[in-house]
């Protein structure tokens, strides 16, 4: 009977609303002294109320209807002889009794969707802690004077490096979506709300020794959520907060989705850390998809930047964290959006599909991003150089104020850099081929710019290529997946010298490529839950410090050591960075979706 399937709806929709009131709450907690925080649970609360007033007066309409169907006295049987109109043919509906319409409800409940995923993991760093030597030239005054290599620095990584075991919530998520027409046209109003769920802690503020976000984990709105319009002739507006179509695109060519070794370990990725620069969600964007016209479509975007200064160094107006995906002084840094802060972005793809085969090429842009921070604590013989010569690329101002508070915590670093502030692009195309027996085949090529002036090109790591293939065969009548995939991080034109090991030579050489390779296998339970177990290994060349787990899974391991501050004091002194790491993890857990 409809009731019945309405008591099981319902209790669907109150487990999601227990889990999003509970995490709320703890968000709550957790942030108590925030007047904003406190707005924003106080608003996801009235929204809960009123979606609690909305079943009740939709369950309440639904017994309306059934008390008033079993009310009605059935219809006579029809006579075996006579005049009277005819029993319908069994044959026309082959016996099945006709389906019931849907209700409001049952139409309401299927907008709920999500995700549950947790694994178990174990992880090594892979870290060479034999390596880290002292680098100049033979003239400290003249780069031309050849390289130097001094002393051993006398101490290897701190903490924990080896195999860590860890549960890890990935990509976990619960939203509901929806759509209204509008009068009597033919357009309709579309939307969308989620949050990003960790199933393995609490939620709350992303502070890690590595790391700090203003961003709440767990609440509603981390996740793509808009409001919008949709036309079958002229395509779909949407505005909100969501990932744009340069990531989108390509999802379907990364079989791992958010396993150890999905393919943001290296594309999209620029820095070789966790951020994937050209691969994240935007607050305050505009997409517009178009229909498609035998086969082919296409996807455009725009992301204001909304930041008050020129050179972007303050969290946009109504954004948690700067557009770089952190907080003003996360990494023990200035408090300033110098790592990685952009204004305004734009781009698009253009997608063809056509039986088994899919192709697509996409573009986007991020202007004026802002890594002055690049220059504290700079391990590169040739900043010595401009630090000795006074360069004016180098923010004495900034530095020499900081000294005169800080006398002590200046002494530990160096000045930030005053120009480094560039567009940077991307562009990329690939595909994907399904053959009849199985086999998919992923194919992804990408190239990154940094827009830089000669000058400052000796520490740009941002620029280069990358490339992507993946293997996916089904077995078993579905029931079983096998995949393989392969990333490559091409040569960059320079590094910042971060790295506790830096080596200068290899920099030369151009020694900063990276390989990182991926086995699953999967199991479908059934048509929702899956079974999974993961290999990622990352193999990093001289300076390059690329990770598993970037964009989608909980718990990244990057090359990072357990170095920690007790206090901030924005010398950059913090989590030691060593290139050349062999990141190595396993990982089994379960998926299910809804």
């Amino acid at each position: 009977m409809v009731i019945t399937k309405a008591h099981g709806s319902l209790a669907a929709l109150l487990a999601a609303g227990l889990v999003i009131s509970g995490y709320s709450a703890s968000g709550f907690a957790q942030t108590a002294q925030d007047q904003t925080m406190q707005d924003r649970m106080r608003i996801m609360q009235e929204r809960i109320d009123d979606l609690a007033r909305q079943l009740d007066a939709m369950k309440k309409e639904q017994q309306e209807q059934q008390a008033k169907a079993a009310a009605t006295p059935a219809a006579p049987a029809a006579p075996a002889t006579g005049a009277g109109p005819a029993a319908p043919s069994v044959a026309k509906s082959g016996g099945k009794k006709e389906a019931e319409p849907e209700t409001k409800f049952d139409r309401f409940m299927k907008g709920f969707f999500g995700t549950f995923d947790v694994s178990l993991d174990d992880t090594t760093k892979g870290i060479d802690q034999k390596s880290a030597f002292h680098w100049n030239y033979a003239n400290p005054l003249d780069p031309s004077s050849g390289l130097v290599r001094g002393g051993n620095k006398g101490y290897g990584a701190v903490g924990r490096v080896g195999y860590i075991p860890a549960i890890s919530s990935n990509g976990s998520n619960i939203g509901y979506r929806g759509d209204h027409k509008i009068g009597n046209s033919n357009i309709d109003f579309i939307y969308q709300v989620a949050t990003a769920l960790n199933m393995a802690a609490a939620p709350g503020l992303n502070n890690t020794w590595t790391k700090s976000s203003n961003v709440v984990t767990g609440a509603l709105g981390l996740g793509d959520t808009y409001i919008g319009f949709k036309n079958r002739s002229w395509g779909t507006v949407k505005i909100g907060t969501m990932f744009g179509p340069y990531k989108t695109s390509t999802d379907r060519l990364n079989p791992f989705g958010s396993g150890l070794g999905n393919y943001s370990t290296i594309m999209g990725n620029t820095g070789g850390d966790n951020r994937v620069e050209f691969g994240t969600r935007f607050d305050h964007i505009i997409v517009y998809d178009s229909p498609v016209w035998d086969g082919v479509s296409f996807d455009i975007m725009l992301a204001p930047g909304q930041n008050v200064t020129y050179n972007n160094v303050t969290i946009p107006l109504g954004s948690s964290d700067c557009s770089g995906s952190n907080s003003p002084g996360s990494g023990n840094l200035l408090l300033n959006c110098d790592d990685g802060g952009f204004g305004d972005a734009y781009g698009g793809d253009i997608k063809f599909e056509k039986g088994g085969l899919y192709l697509t090429a996409a573009y986007e842009m991020h202007r004026s991003v802002n890594r002055n921070s690049d220059g504290l604590g700079s391990n590169s013989p040739y900043y010595n150089y401009l630090l000795l010569t006074n360069s004016p690329l180098l923010d004495f101002g900034t530095y020499n104020a900081f000294a005169a508070e800080y006398p002590g915590a200046a002494a530990a670093t160096t000045p930030p850099y005053l120009t480094d502030i560039a567009n940077e692009y991307a562009w990329k195309f690939g595909g994907q081929y399904r053959l009849p027996f199985g086999l998919v085949v992923d194919a992804l090529y990408e190239h990154m710019f940094r827009s830089l002036p000669a000058a400052l090109e000796f520490q740009n790591e941002r620029e280069r290529f990358g490339t992507w293939f993946a293997l996916e065969q089904t077995l078993m009548d579905g029931r079983d997946v096998i995949a393989a995939g392969w990333a490559h991080a091409g040569r960059t034109p320079g590094d910042p010298a971060g790295q506790h090991n830096y080596n200068a030579l290899e920099q030369l050489n151009g020694d900063n490529t990276a390989n990182s390779y991926t086995l699953q296998w999967r199991h479908r339970l059934d048509k929702q839950l899956t079974w999974y177990l993961d290999s990622a290994y990352t193999v990093n060349d001289g300076n390059a410090h690329y990770d598993i787990g970037a964009g989608g899974h909980g718990i990244k391991t990057d090359c990072h050591d357990g170095t920690n501050t007790v206090f901030t004091d924005f010398t950059s002194a913090g989590p030691t960075t060593w290139g050349g790491c062999h990141e190595l993890g396993f990982s089994t857990g379960m998926t299910y979706k809804f």
